[in-house]
């Protein structure tokens, strides 16, 4: 018994150690988690004038990674666009407090054979870390979620992010213990509350297993009963706590799936417009319609 509860303990607590070190550590970052977007989870555009567009750079400052970002952009905007290799790029952004932000608004400006070609792109997102290398340098990693023009008048979509999932996790975690955790992004929880569950269930086959077992032997071996009876009331009672440890993780799985923050991701919000309809009634007018 005692062998079982020291190999159920070590498998649950050994079972996502990380086997080696990284080369390069982490040290500062924007938020706690990963937004979405950088997990192959960029929103869809609910129109064709604009497509969303994730950039990546580096630099030895924040400032310096964000304008390699811009630089990254305008070489996706020349492909896209198919701007020939002639033509020149200049930035002109519309800033905040003049530092680039979520709010930023670029317009790319190539000069292709005598001619001005505008194209605009605004930022939607930022998301950065500050890495240690091995060699004790510091570098910023810069990430950003752009929209770009795929025509001359692109209707970009409204944006806002939020790292509440409500039903999202909670179905999830109801069919898969974990899974819900590793859907918004906490993707050790996850696995720990997975594991746990797996640990628990193998503990209350093996305890059920054993506890038969010695019921068997006291049938058939009634010199021995006490002895039998006594093992088969301890492998009980370790069945029963197992089913207790996992029902208790089970319920606190749904909570958790349920209530707890996860990664910050993009809601598309619906576009404000106006309708004029034509209304006939007893009096002459029309009629004003604000739709949200």
């Amino acid at each position: 018994m005692v062998s079982l509860m020291l190999f159920l303990c070590l498998f649950a607590g050994g079972m996502f150690c990380p086997s080696s070190a990284s080369a390069q550590k982490t040290v500062r970052q924007s938020e706690k988690m990963r937004p979405a977007w950088l997990s192959d989870k960029t929103p869809r555009p609910t129109n064709a004038t604009f497509h969303y567009r994730t950039v990546e750079a580096q630099g030895n400052t924040l400032d310096e990674a964000r304008r390699q970002c811009l630089v990254v952009l305008s070489e996706d905007v020349e492909r896209t666009w198919k701007v020939s290799g002639g033509g020149t790029q200049d930035i002109r952004e519309v800033q905040t407090n003049g530092e680039i932000d979520s709010r930023s608004v670029f317009t790319y400006h190539y000069n292709v054979a005598g001619e001005e070609v505008s194209i605009t792109t605004t930022c939607y997102d930022e998301y950065w870390e500050c890495v240690r290398y091995p060699d004790g340098a510091l570098r910023y990693h810069c990430y950003m979620l752009f929209g770009v023009a795929d025509t001359a008048q692109p209707e970009f979509d409204r944006l806002r992010f939020t790292r509440k999932y409500g039903a999202r996790g909670l179905w999830r975690s109801l069919i898969i213990p974990g899974w819900g955790q590793m859907y918004k992004g906490s993707t050790a929880k996850g696995l720990g509350i997975l594991g746990g569950e797996a640990v628990l269930a193998a503990g209350i086959i093996v305890s059920e297993n054993l506890r038969s077992s010695y019921i068997k032997k006291m049938i058939e071996q009634p010199q021995h009963q006490q002895t039998y009876n006594n093992r088969a009331d301890n492998w009980c009672n370790i069945r029963n706590v197992c089913i207790g440890a996992a029902a208790a993780l089970y319920v606190y799985n749904l909570v958790d799936a349920l209530v707890a923050n996860g990664r910050k991701r993009a809601v598309t919000q619906k576009r404000v417009y106006l309708s004029l309809q034509p209304v006939a009634g007893d009096c002459n007018g029309i009629g004003l319609a604000v739709n949200f």
